[in-house]
């Protein structure tokens, strides 16, 4: 719930910072009409004083409410005065003030209720709106946009808050809206710099503290969505199956954490860095794409629970899902990748277990490339349908091909491909598993060399290493290499088992 809450109210000082594609229109009635629309289809309903004169349409005591699902609470958001005036040549201007606060309260059911104020502040602000009402164009810019978090209370206790706030400089972006059925909008953004901080005491009166500060660089973001008419979107399936989607994605070109948690008994601290990274995430009734990757990434800690000190260097981090939704009953594509390139340790961290650096301290990988076909016979977002599933499957696996396996690590590689196709009408063969037909292909080159060095260092025992020496050679047969195994694992269509051509099942 506490996330439903935050995305809610950061959604709405989104809107309020950089408008909304929603605004486009001739007249100022009409754009604040628009951006009322748009607020109502996300769940809001939004009342304000309004007053026009002389082509500027102002607005004072904006309230906007949203029921959480379930009837779980409500989140009320009380804005400032804002206007929106008529420039005479078929734009119109949105004018918000430097400083614009924004009360917000967040009453739970079963849960604490919590009260905030949002300063939004802004500096060399210009938002244009042009265009038709059927094809709107948002435009905008500026030197700085900040929200400041400030009088924070928890169940009517305030809370120490030091500072919480957030600043993006050299702003601009680049929104357009076209109406329709299915209402359709693209987005982009860019900012030269992000910093953020965060410096409060713990919430649940710990007598702890947070401390949290940040930032990126060289921001980039574009996206697109779809919204029907009248869709209900706290229905999620039924919102996809009418039309809603959204895909969208970030960029930045470099950032730095800094962290530190304090309370009586604990201490934990640290710092990240990165010099790029990448998110993005595309969701419709047929599918959902979510993809995150991290290059140049490092990170150090240390706390009182933690003995010694961690820290490692990562040159890639990347990961994607791709997965259907809806029920089909035909198959449909997925994907599972992962991705930990030259992963890398400090000497302090290796001398615990390697004192006399017997293992070759290379970078590390590991590199896993997953797709295949699925039947689903249930909708994923239908929530009613998946809890009536209990522990039965929502579908039934068809294919997997392994195109990238890859691990390599102190002196060591393994590296694999195949694919295999499975028999969801025998589920006897394999124990309740589909039956799977197909063929693995495996490498090991190092595997020798690396158990001898475990071995001499006490880790394996010798009795152990000679069991792990015959498994390798039931199931693998000399490479071409020095230390090199190769093995090739197929199942076959009687759901024989085999390594190398000798059956083992």
């Amino acid at each position: 719930m506490k996330h439903w809450t935050l995305l809610n109210t950061s959604a709405a000082t989104a809107l309020c910072l950089t408008g909304s594609a929603a605004f486009a229109d001739v007249t100022a009635q009409d754009v604040w009409g628009s951006w009322k629309e748009q607020m109502e289809q996300f769940g809001y309903s939004v009342s304000a004083d309004e007053s026009m004169s002389g082509g500027t349409l102002t607005l004072s005591n904006i309230v906007m409410n949203v029921v959480i699902p379930e009837d779980e609470g409500k989140v009320t958001l009380e804005l400032g005065t804002m206007s929106f005036a008529e420039n005479g040549d078929g734009t119109v201007d949105m004018i918000i003030p430097a400083a614009l606060p924004m009360k917000a309260k967040v009453d739970v059911e079963n849960d604490d209720d919590v009260e905030f104020i949002l300063n939004l502040t802004s500096a060399g602000m210009k938002n244009t709106i042009s265009g038709t009402p059927d094809n709107m164009t948002f435009t905008y810019k500026a030197d700085s946009l900040g929200v400041e978090m400030t009088n924070l209370t928890v169940e009517g206790e305030a809370i120490d808050l030091g500072a919480a706030k957030l600043e993006m400089t050299g702003v601009s972006g680049l929104s357009n809206t076209v109406e329709g059925a299915v209402k359709t909008a693209k987005q982009s953004f860019a900012a030269q710099s992000l910093n953020y901080l965060l410096d409060m005491a713990d919430p649940d009166g710990k007598e702890g503290r947070v401390f949290l500060k940040g930032a990126l660089s060289g921001l980039s973001s574009d996206g697109a969505s779809s919204m029907p008419e009248g869709v209900d979107m706290q229905d999620m399936n039924a919102a996809l199956k009418a039309g809603f989607g959204f895909n969208g994605g970030f960029t930045h070109t470099g950032g730095q954490t800094e962290f530190t948690f304090t309370s009586p008994e604990d201490q934990f601290s640290g710092s990240t860095s990165t010099t790029g990274g990448a998110f993005g995430i595309a969701m419709d009734a047929g599918q959902l794409v979510y993809e995150l990757a991290s290059q140049g990434l490092a990170v150090d800690m240390s706390g009182s629970d933690i003995p010694l000190p961690v820290s490692f260097r990562m040159q890639q981090a990347a990961m994607k899902l791709m997965m259907p939704l809806a029920k089909s009953d035909a198959l449909q594509d997925y994907q599972i990748s992962l991705t930990l390139g030259d992963f890398t340790m400090a000497d302090l961290l290796w001398g615990i277990f390697d004192p006399t650096q017997q293992l070759p301290r290379d970078p590390a990988t590991i590199d896993v490339d997953l797709t295949g076909q699925v039947k689903l016979t249930h909708d994923l977002m239908d929530e009613k349908a998946m809890a009536q599933l209990g522990g039965t499957p929502p579908g039934e696996l068809h294919a997997t091909n392994i195109n990238t396996l890859t691990v390599r690590a102190a002196g060591a590689e393994l590296t694999g491909n195949g694919g295999f196709t499975f028999d969801n009408t025998d589920l006897t063969s394999f124990d309740g598993m589909p039956r799977p037909e197909g063929t693995l292909n495996l490498q090991l080159i190092g595997g020798n060399g690396l158990l001898d060095k475990l071995v001499a260092m006490g880790f394996v025992p010798e009795d152990q290493a000679m069991g792990a020496r015959m498994m390798m050679g039931l199931f693998a047969v000399p490479g071409a290499g020095e230390d090199t195994l190769t093995s090739t694992i197929e199942v076959n269509e009687q759901g024989h088992v085999l390594a190398n051509g000798q059956r083992l099942k």
